[in-house]
């Protein structure tokens, strides 16, 4: 067990030290990230919600018309909207610009740049470094690393005997040492946010690594279907011709086609394509406890055909995995509610210090190892030999 320790002990540490400071980045966005959605809701309400919502909504084609009215030079990437009588409607640009408005009144509630607001900063960086192609490499690679840390730091925490255990579950607050307690802060955080730690690591090898899905899917024993939707049931049939294209008046089109079709969401996602031969999204997402429910639809983007559809009482045991991929990823899961969040929050924040703890033990370790003399020969009388030629010249 010793000379195990001993090579777990070395991955971790040389692995530790190449990924540190990433893992430092990755993990406090991470942590920041967590109460996206609550904070949206305190600072930024303006944006999302309606005051004193009162009147009938009006339908998407005029709410459409206002924004392209307000913004012409603008493209619509994306409509986002809720059911809940007092949500704003969200209108994605295609120049990262993000349009409230009023579904009542048809007022622009305000405007924010995506690229200056601070989650997106934050998530940015958490994926990229904000550095594009080569930050999403590095996270990538670093997300697996990670996991063998998570690993080799277990080995390594535990006890060579029972008796030792309260002893590696405790922080010993008074220690006499900083060193010590900066172990404790290392051994001990680490030891109590390892599941939590486990889960993310695991669910983003999953995200990053294509061969990840390959192998989920050949454990489950499903074909992995998330670009293989099946085709519509009528065949695609529509049952009322949109007007072409996909502007503000095409998406409007594929929603309520998709709206004869399904009812009940409490989210709406209507996705415009950048490239021509690409369809029209509209997704409904409904409450749900762990494996997230959501219905999605193509269109044509010309025509308004119904080209296929992803179905949430058709998802295989790969699907269920797949769609609950970010919601374990991120402590987002609704059946374990606020508290869920809490333990990911402070997850997050310990395994973003350690890095910096387990940096200052190999410090310390290194500065003890140089003060360590050298070994001697002695002579019969205690005195230290003279040294050899070959000695020497070492």
């Amino acid at each position: 067990m010793k000379k195990i320790k001993q090579i777990f002990g070395q991955i971790h540490l040389w692995l530790g030290l190449v990924s540190g400071i990433v893992v430092v980045v990755v993990s406090f966005t991470g942590c920041l990230y967590v109460f996206e959605e609550e904070a949206r809701n305190v600072f930024q309400a303006q944006y999302f919600y309606v005051e004193n919502p009162q009147g009938v909504r009006r339908n998407l084609y005029e709410i459409s018309a206002t924004v392209t009215k307000h913004f012409p030079k603008e493209t619509i990437a994306q409509i986002r909207f809720k059911a809940a009588p007092n949500a704003a409607y969200l209108y994605h640009t295609k120049s990262k610009k993000a349009i409230s408005i009023n579904p009542y009144t048809l007022q622009i509630l305000g405007v924010r740049d995506l690229e200056t607001d601070f989650f997106n900063f934050i998530l940015d960086i958490h994926l990229n470094l904000k550095m594009g192609e080569v930050g999403e490499q590095i996270v990538k690679w670093n997300v697996l690393i990670f996991f063998v840390l998570c690993v080799s730091g277990f080995v390594i925490w535990l006890p060579k005997q029972k008796k030792f255990l309260k002893q590696a579950l405790t922080i010993k607050w008074n220690a006499r040492s900083w060193k010590r307690l900066n172990w404790d802060l290392h051994s001990v955080l680490g030891f109590y946010a390892l599941a939590v730690l486990l889960i993310v690591s695991l669910t983003g090898i999953f995200w990053v690594f294509d061969s990840a899905k390959w192998l989920v899917s050949k454990a489950v024993g499903e074909e992995i279907t998330d670009t293989k939707a099946p085709p519509a049931p009528d065949g695609g049939a529509v049952r009322k011709a949109p007007p072409s294209g996909a502007g503000g008046a095409g998406l409007g089109a594929a929603y309520y086609l998709a709206k004869q079709r399904h009812s009940g969401e409490t989210q709406t996602f209507i996705s415009n394509p950048d490239k021509a031969d690409q369809p029209v999204r509209v997704l409904f997402r409904y409450p749900y406890s762990i494996v997230r429910k959501q219905n999605t639809l193509f269109f044509d983007k010309n025509t308004g055909k119904l080209l296929r559809e992803d179905l949430y009482k058709n998802y295989n045991a790969y699907d269920k995995v797949m769609r609950s991929n970010y919601d374990f990823h991120t402590g987002r899961i609704p059946v374990l509610g606020i508290g869920l969040k809490i333990i990911y929050f402070l997850a997050s924040l310990f395994a973003a210090s350690l890095p910096i703890t387990g940096a200052l033990i190999w410090w310390n370790k290194r500065k003890v190892n140089k003060k360590i003399p050298q070994k001697h020969n002695y002579q019969a009388n205690g005195k230290p030999a003279a040294l050899t030629s070959s000695n020497a010249s070492a």
